[in-house]
């Protein structure tokens, strides 16, 4: 089997095979390469017809572009326990493809939001701030209470002495960032009385990512660098869980590994130790490497902020809501497992498969900070013993409160995903880099990027992606 060449998927590939080896005999050999290699291996093998390699595991949003080359799920495997105890997001949004399953979710993905309770809940620094804005120091509801809070505590002093970041998201192209962008922009641009348009007009596949929505949540997020370290443009996931373990923010927006890595009582966390300076910019945001967390005990959660007003697609207009909403946002989505139609072991290669994501092995892989795999099931959240012993009764209870709640939010945004997704996103990330530089506006930047993926659009085929974006975004298909 193939798939990336780090602790965090490929580890538990490895060990699983180890064990499943063990088990029923079949011999399992991993081949590791690095993630900025993957896509083209795989494509390269596909199109030539050499590749040889019985399973992949993959980030689900290739699964458009390699949906043509693979072998579909067995239905043993969606009949049985392994799938119906997959929460029904990552099931359904992650698994199928042209309505067929075509992969097996082996990860959950979403962003929320991690502070440090034992600086939020100090009474001096809670009386300075309400001096200071007129409200109480809490977790933030909203994107502009998290830049309050942010401004609050940039450059306030650490328990060591140093400097404090306010907040800590990644930066660095290739290292995320463009997850960051999304999950800044969820809120303000899915209406709820248009669900699906976050990224396209879903009737006309007209982008949206340069509607006013998109503009404010950009400049925010540039505008929230100001808050971070000095070196905020080079970050990437890795290195904000690291130094927010380091207890050198206050807070940070991350996937759940932050939540392991940071929380984690009794000494080191999972993985291979290794300093900031050291972290590399690994372009994949399930890479997660630690020292030893300064703040295990004292970490808190929040949900994705949200916000009162909303842009309106059909309208032209932003529209104030009654009460803040959060949009949560399946950031990345996960890593799914497919086997190739032109392997020559599909049933041991699904085997093998159903064997890493069983609910009992895939339970064991969430309290390891290395693995990469996040919450998927319905069994990682109902039991809270496990997490208990991890993170201890107080950040165990605040950390699934939260995933449950970002799990069952009464809007909950997909990621994008449909054939030409790279294409679509290095786009974007190319606009983003003239913007983050100072070489074009957010809305100058924005409307460059709206025009390539018009073009891109026209040149896959315009219908073609209407259907397909919207089966992604779990819309009913719609006639011309």
């Amino acid at each position: 089997m193939l798939t990336r060449d780090t602790t965090a998927i490929g580890g538990p590939a490895e060990r699983h095979g180890r064990d499943f080896e063990a088990a029923t005999g079949t011999a399992v050999a991993v081949t590791r390469v690095p993630f900025a290699d993957l896509y083209e291996r795989i494509m390269l093998g596909f199109v030539t017809g050499h590749l040889p390699f019985d399973a992949l595991l993959i980030p689900s949003a290739w699964l458009p572009d390699f949906a043509p080359y693979l072998s579909p799920v067995p239905e043993r495997i969606i009949a049985g326990p392994i799938v119906g105890d997959i929460l029904p997001l990552y099931r359904d949004a992650l698994m199928r493809w042209n309505n067929r399953w075509m992969a097996l979710t082996i990860d959950g993905d979403l962003h929320m939001g991690a502070y440090r309770r034992d600086l939020f809940e100090d009474p001096d620094t809670g009386a300075a701030f309400a001096a200071e804005y007129g409200r109480p120091l809490q977790p933030p509801q909203t994107w502009s209470d998290y830049r309050d809070v942010a401004a609050f505590f940039s450059g306030r002093q650490g328990a060591d002495g140093s400097a404090l970041a306010g907040t800590l998201e990644a930066y660095a192209r290739e290292g995320q960032r463009i997850w960051t962008l999304f999950s800044h922009a969820a809120a303000y641009t899915n209406h709820p009385d248009h669900p699906g348009a976050m990224f396209f007009d879903p009737d006309t596949m007209v982008p949206a990512i340069d509607n006013p929505g998109w503009i404010r949540a950009l400049r925010e997020m540039l505008e929230l660098r100001r808050f971070g370290p000095a070196d905020a443009d080079r970050l990437d996931s890795e290195a904000v869980r690291i130094r927010f373990a380091a207890g050198q923010a206050a807070m940070n927006i991350d996937w759940a590994d932050t939540g392991v890595l940071a929380g984690a009582l009794g000494g080191a966390m999972g993985g291979e130790r290794a300093s900031v300076a050291d972290t590399p910019l690994s372009g994949d945001p399930r890479d997660s490497r630690t020292e030893t967390s300064a703040i295990a005990g004292n970490v808190g959660f929040f949900v994705l902020p949200g916000s009162r007003e909303v842009w309106n697609p059909a309208s032209g207009a932003w529209e104030t809501l009654p009460s803040v909403r959060s949009v949560s946002f399946l950031a990345f989505g996960g890593w799914i497992a497919v086997v190739p139609a032109v392997g020559a072991e599909h049933e041991r290669a699904w085997a093998y498969v159903a064997w890493y994501a069983s609910p009992e092995h895939s339970a064991r892989d969430l309290l390891d900070g290395s693995s990469g795999i996040n919450p998927y099931r319905l069994s990682h959240l109902d039991d809270p013993a496990p997490w208990r012993s991890l993170l201890g009764d107080r950040q165990a209870e605040d950390y699934l409160r939260v995933l449950r709640a970002s799990l069952s939010a009464p809007q909950i945004a997909r990621d994008l995903r449909l054939p030409g997704y790279r294409a679509y996103i290095a786009a974007l990330e190319d606009q983003l880099d003239r913007v983050m530089t100072g070489g074009a506006t957010p809305e100058e930047g924005l409307r460059a990027a709206a025009a390539d993926w018009e073009a891109l659009t026209d040149r896959l085929g315009r219908n073609s992606q209407r259907r397909h974006y919207r089966e992604a975004m779990g819309l009913s298909e719609k006639s011309d």
